[in-house]
């Protein structure tokens, strides 16, 4: 069940509709940028009714496709759905889903491969054309019509200030404590008038909790309880393991001889089974509790979407008195 206690703008309250008539904005050969990022954040009901208007002109002998612009990959039922109706003409700038593969080799679907950090810059600087409309979940919208990000940012800045038209699915089914965690940065500029962030401790902030998007751009704001893609993840294999086994005697080793403090530096962790496993593993010596100085003595600084990138940043300290903090921040 939805909760329209989450859209507390009243002067937007007429904008609200069913994701299949907020689908009907959508024309095809259209540039539209999603949210989304590694299954978080993504829309859940405009992407279906697409795929519902695409089918219907593909019964009727009609090609209706799209170019999908994302912050990274989403999910089988935005990725998957839409190439399985052939209705993707340019993917990017990253997915994972297996049926895009397929229509991507077999040469049905155009692919940019771009890093993930360089796209907001190369929209802004216009590579790939006008953005016509974007359609980006939130957490809800304010009484001052600010939007409270979801659980990814991505390049949602860059498609709200960047396209035409701006449709928003406000998900109940997102935590309402998400408002105010994230660190959404106004300040950036174009090279060479780029100047450096101010961030020296994962506890800065340099922006502000919302997004901002000028009500005339809002065309449709669709209301949802749908949950992300969680996608378990696998537990760390024996190769992984011995990896990580010798990442930290090497981090021990570097301590004990000196050129380390007993605190570490900040480590940042990425995705994949052997940073899991250097998270997870045991102390060297076998203890239950990690020795200090040992990364597994260590809890998460900071989480957030750095300039499309989805990392996860360690701001190292002893194991007592820790507080655990999260952010989503992006800079564009």
């Amino acid at each position: 069940m939805t909760d329209s206690s989450r859209l507390r703008c009243k002067a937007l309250a007429d904008k609200v509709m069913s994701a299949k008539e907020a689908a009907a904005f959508i024309k095809a050969g259209s540039n539209v940028g999603m949210s989304g990022f590694t299954g978080a954040g993504y829309p859940k009901a405009v992407p279906a009714a697409l795929v519902d208007r695409m089918t219907e002109a593909k019964a009727r002998g009609e090609r209706f496709a799209v170019s999908v612009w994302t912050g990274a990959s989403t999910a089988p039922e935005l990725d998957g759905a839409l190439a399985e109706v052939e209705g993707v003409d340019l993917r990017m700038p990253y997915q994972s889903d297996p049926v895009s593969r397929a229509k991507i080799n077999a040469g049905l679907m155009d692919y940019m491969d771009i890093h993930l950090s360089h796209v907001a810059q190369m929209v802004w600087e216009g590579f790939f054309g006008h953005m016509d409309i974007a359609v980006i979940e939130v957490a809800g919208i304010t009484e001052d019509g600010e939007l409270i990000p979801s659980t990814s940012v991505g390049n949602n800045k860059t498609w709200i200030d960047q396209a035409d038209k701006v449709i928003l699915e406000v998900n109940s089914a997102q935590p309402s404590e998400l408002e105010g965690m994230h660190d959404i940065y106004y300040g950036t500029a174009l090279p060479p008038n780029r100047k450096p962030l101010q961030i020296t401790d994962p506890s800065d902030r340099i922006g502000v909790p919302y997004l901002h998007c000028p009500p005339e751009k809002i065309i449709a704001i669709v209301e949802t309880n749908s949950p992300d893609r969680n996608s378990p993840l696998k537990a760390p294999d024996g190769d992984s393991k011995l990896i990580a086994g010798h990442i930290l005697d090497f981090l021990t080793h570097e301590v004990k001889m000196g050129r380390l403090p007993e605190t570490l530096l900040p480590l940042q962790s990425g995705v994949g089974n052997i940073a899991n496993a250097v998270l997870d593993h045991p102390s060297p010596s076998g203890d239950q509790q990690p020795p200090r100085g040992h990364p597994q003595a260590r809890r998460p600084g900071d989480e957030r979407h750095d300039r499309g990138r989805h990392v996860r940043q360690y701001q190292l300290h002893p194991p007592h008195g820790l507080e655990h903090r999260q952010r989503h921040r992006r800079l564009w």
